[in-house]
């Protein structure tokens, strides 16, 4: 609720009100989903294991799509992706389906799939480590090693001498993967930036390329709005004031001179959460945000004896906040009902039947 009632009052502080209301008067229906399907899980109303099944057909059948989008050009509805290096799937233009699949597999794991056979829990794994890899969403590929390192070393009972085999096995299908696909290679290693020569240093790599670009933009307008930045969701409408100071600011910075190939820094969103807070909520925001975060997340950790499930979503959550990483608007509603799906599955308490 407090969260909810500090979005309104950034929106009434917001550059452009209207906007930004629109978009934050409707999330108050991610509280309501939270609260009322924690009382229908925990008093039994829906059955976990039903709903566990149903998941794991749908990521199933999105995971076959996009096997064979990557392998045809076009998915099993004879639909192209928009990119040639990331594979939509079912989810046609929106090129999403790694964070759909990030979302749910270890959710799903836990309710319908979770056995004591580490070799079926390594398949599975292995399973949906080559899907999100097909799907070229790097940071979401690199979240969802991130998870499963959590998995095997913090949460799961498994001996030593197979987590250390998990592990070889985990590096072996990446470098195989990585020297399967060329194109999707050269995605997740080479184009860091728009040079042509590719030997600026990491910074000035990360700094010149698109996702560097929203960085700087956002960086000039949390400069310009220290406290509360320009408000929530506005960034999309504040950031062409500053692109020629962006671009100024990548050719001082690009010693090989890129050939006027620069990004404004301009978009719907700066596609990082550090990015987007700082920007649209400025220090005094960030910072109610994040202690918001922490009494919802962590002020009660310790209370209850925690489940695997509880866990894993846990580890879920944490992704959001990794640095660098770039990622999708936060309060945009496909990143909060991902957010608030793990949130309820982190929270609720299971009984034993």
């Amino acid at each position: 609720m407090y969260l909810y009632l500090y979005l309104l009052l950034n929106s009434l502080l917001s550059e452009d009100i209207k906007s930004s209301l629109i978009r934050i008067v409707p999330y108050f229906k991610f509280f309501i989903f939270v609260l009322v399907y924690r009382n229908f899980i925990e008093t039994k109303k829906i059955d976990l294991k039903k709903l566990g099944l149903i998941w794991f057909l749908i990521i199933i059948g999105l995971s076959i799509d996009i096997i064979y989008q990557s392998i045809f050009g076009h998915n099993l509805l004879n639909y192209t992706s928009p990119s040639e290096v990331r594979n939509s799937g079912l989810f046609m233009d929106e090129l999403v389906a790694g964070g759909f699949l990030l979302a749910f597999v270890f959710i799903i794991y836990n309710l319908s799939i979770k056995n004591n056979n580490n070799l079926k829990l390594i398949l599975f794994f292995i399973f949906f480590i080559i899907v999100i890899f097909l799907t070229g969403e790097r940071s979401n590929f690199l979240k969802y090693i991130f998870i499963l390192i959590g998995v095997y070393y913090f949460i799961s009972k498994i001996n030593f001498l197979n987590k250390i085999l998990s592990l070889f096995t985990l590096i072996s299908v990446i470098i195989l993967l990585m020297n399967s696909f060329g194109d999707f290679k050269n995605r997740y290693f080479s184009s860091i930036s728009f040079s042509s020569s590719k030997n600026l240093n990491y910074i000035n790599s990360y700094l010149t390329s698109e996702y560097g670009s929203h960085t700087i933009s956002a960086f000039y307008m949390f400069k310009d709005n220290l406290f509360f930045g320009v408000g929530n969701k506005n960034f999309r409408r504040e950031c062409s004031k500053y692109s020629d100071k962006v671009i100024q600011f990548q050719k001082k910075i690009d010693s090989k001179n890129n050939n006027g190939n620069y990004a404004s820094g301009c978009a719907n969103h700066p596609h990082q959460i550090y990015n987007e807070l700082l920007s649209e909520h400025g220090l005094v925001g960030s910072f109610i945000i994040f202690f918001l975060f922490y009494q919802l997340i962590f002020k009660d950790y310790c209370k209850k004896r925690r489940s695997k499930l509880n866990l894993v979503c846990l580890l879920y959550l944490l992704t959001y906040f990794i640095p660098i990483l770039p990622s999708g608007s936060f309060f945009s509603t496909l990143t909060s009902t991902f957010f608030w799906i793990n949130y309820l599955f982190y929270i609720v308490t299971i009984k034993n039947r």
